[in-house]
């Protein structure tokens, strides 16, 4: 009922709202709520806050979009002062400790809030409460029920892919990504109480759901891209490239997997890659040749114009190459690790065989011979006849015989003091000359002409360690993948700028300076690559998974939306909060302030 004065009929009134309650505490509370909104909506409003708050209400159901977003700005201060206070702070209370996580989209967060802001066909008010709150892996399914209708809606924190939630599957793609064991997964999301997937939800995503083949088609076209990467170059042309291979095995005797990679010596990038497991080659010695013999031809089928190869010291991959018509190149290391080795019994002996069978004036000769060689084959010229002619000048060099040495060597320079003893006697000479024929690269000089090195193939395989440890046995498809995954990431973060240099001396070797690169950040565009084209082949496959009770996750048709594809770009957040922050944010939409 209304009433108002004669002299002020249209300016002043008086309105009179009826409501009823079930209890003093519900009007209680119901007053709480109006002055907490009303010092939201008018603060600093004495005489008409009710009607302010009242107007408010009414632009929010009657007006348009924009009037409501200008009324939200007025009093946007205070609503994310109330959000911020919601989540409330912890206090160690035991309701609390043990509050289980989970992982919510941020488009299904959004349709959260403005589900709960829509109110029940009953207009009751409050109009949703949480009645049950499910994990399906690292998802929340929560049934909303109206107090007064009983009418029910369903939301889960995550969308639909192929059946299952996007969440989950997401995170099996992020934790294989990062190299990480599913063991070492399981047990991060247990103690974080955010739930886990098993064993049995992770194979049928890896197999059921293509993730494998995915990985496998990224990896190839990053060697394809790789292979066209070294065909632009002028030199490959007129020259064409050489390559670096070497085995590695996963584990230190009688392996059950061995891989060859592929490098190209200009780039370092990995161009080809093959992988053989006991039960394709049941010897482990031999494995090498045969990977090499599948991965040659496998990186010639690309379009890559390969003329010589180099790899560890194997004869029977030595033949092979040269039966392809390209020129066979030996590491230098393992040309030149066992030269002390060779040269100790003319180096050191017993007293008794003293200048008889060894000779005091090599004692200091077996270390430096070594780096004579590899200076040989640096400055050689590419020319077998002339590194073999340079091996034996050493011992000329060391018997002060320095014409054929070179214009820059220190023994050039006036005023020189050899830092070794001088060789003299004829059976010192006789018998160093004889260590210096035997060693593999004179032998070999045909193979050692160009110096080529497997640095880069080893610092490869130090990288693997994180995708394939080789205290871990792997299945062979899991070992593909993880194979995979780690040749994607060396060939994006290969050969990356520095931002700095160190120098170091290590104490095992204090005579060895090195430098150490501080290189830049790594990118992993690769794990955007496979997550798209897994939601894209899933998408357009419409593979729909068949679960069983047993599965670790199973959805009903209402649970949630479809994922469709629109954030196929990886661009979706994901969050993760707990059961407990439902309920200050179901408060706060009821309130009409999300």
């Amino acid at each position: 009922m209304a009433t108002s004065s004669p002299e002020d009929t249209y300016s002043r009134f008086r309105l009179h709202l009826q409501g009823s309650f079930s209890s003093q505490e519900e009007k209680e509370t119901f007053l709480r709520r109006f002055e907490a909104a009303k010092q939201l909506l008018a603060p600093g409003c004495k005489r008409n806050a009710t009607i302010s708050v009242l107007n408010t209400l009414l632009d929010r159901v009657l007006t348009q979009p924009e009037n409501v977003q200008a009324s939200n700005s007025r009093t946007s201060y205070s609503r994310n002062e109330m959000m911020l206070d919601s989540a409330g702070i912890y206090t160690g209370d035991e309701d609390a400790s043990d509050q289980d996580l989970f992982v919510v989209e941020r488009k299904t967060f959004k349709s959260l809030c403005s589900g709960l802001v829509q109110q029940c066909g009953c207009l009751s008010n409050p109009s949703w409460t949480i009645a049950s709150f499910i994990k399906k892996g690292h998802v929340a399914r929560v049934q909303f029920v109206c107090p007064h209708c009983k009418q029910s809606r369903v939301w889960a924190s995550s969308r639909v892919l192929s059946g299952h939630y996007l969440a989950n599957q997401k995170l099996v793609h992020a934790f294989t990504c990062a190299g990480m064991l599913p063991r070492q997964y399981m047990n991060f999301a247990l103690f974080a109480g955010m739930g886990v997937v098993k064993h049995k939800y992770i194979s049928s995503v890896y197999l059921n759901q293509l993730y494998q083949q995915v990985v496998t088609d990224v990896a190839e076209e990053s060697m394809k891209a790789a292979v066209e990467r070294v065909k632009e170059s002028p030199h490959h042309a007129k020259s064409g490239e050489w390559v670096i291979t070497d085995a590695r095995h996963d584990s230190t005797s009688n392996a059950y997997h061995s891989t060859v990679p592929c490098l190209a010596g200009s780039t370092h990038r990995i161009v080809g890659i093959s992988t053989l497991s006991r039960q394709q080659h049941r010897v482990a010695q031999t494995r090498e040749v045969a990977c090499t013999k599948i991965v040659l031809p496998q990186v010639i089928a690309r379009g890559l114009n390969i003329t010589e190869v180099a790899h560890d010291y194997q004869a029977t991959i030595k033949l092979y190459v040269r039966q392809l018509g390209m020129v066979n190149s030996y590491d230098t290391w393992h040309g030149t690790k066992n030269v002390a080795k060779q040269l100790r019994h003319i180096c050191a002996g017993t007293v008794r065989t003293r200048d008889r069978t060894w000779f005091t004036e090599l004692s200091d000769k077996a270390r430096c011979t070594k780096v004579h060689l590899y200076w040989c084959m640096r400055n050689c010229g590419g020319n077998p006849v002339r590194l073999r002619a340079m091996i034996m000048n050493i011992s000329k060099h060391f018997q002060g015989d320095h014409q054929s040495c070179s214009s820059e060597s220190p023994c050039q320079q006036p005023g020189y003091v050899p830092k070794r003893k001088p060789l003299t006697m004829p059976a010192a000479i006789s018998a160093y000359e004889a260590a210096l024929r035997k060693t593999l690269i004179y032998k070999n000089a045909d193979s050692c002409h160009l110096c080529r090195d497997t640095y880069w193939v080893e610092s490869f395989n130090h990288q693997l360690l994180t995708y394939l440890p080789k205290r871990i046995h792997f299945h062979t498809k899991t070992f593909e993948m993880r194979m995979n995954l780690a040749v994607m990431d060396w060939n994006e973060n290969c050969q990356r700028m520095a931002t700095s240099h160190h120098k170091y001396t290590d104490v095992r070797r204090p005579d060895h300076h090195s430098t150490y690169n501080v290189l830049v950040k790594k990118t992993y565009r690769f794990v955007n690559n496979i997550w798209s084209m897994y939601v894209l082949r899933n998408i357009t496959s419409q593979q729909i998974l068949q679960d069983d009770e047993d599965d670790d996750e199973m959805v009903l048709p209402d649970d949630a939306a479809m994922y469709d594809g629109d954030y196929v770009d990886s661009e979706d957040d994901d969050y993760v909060c707990s059961e407990d922050d439902l309920e200050p944010w179901l408060q706060l939409a009821l309130d009409g302030l999300v």
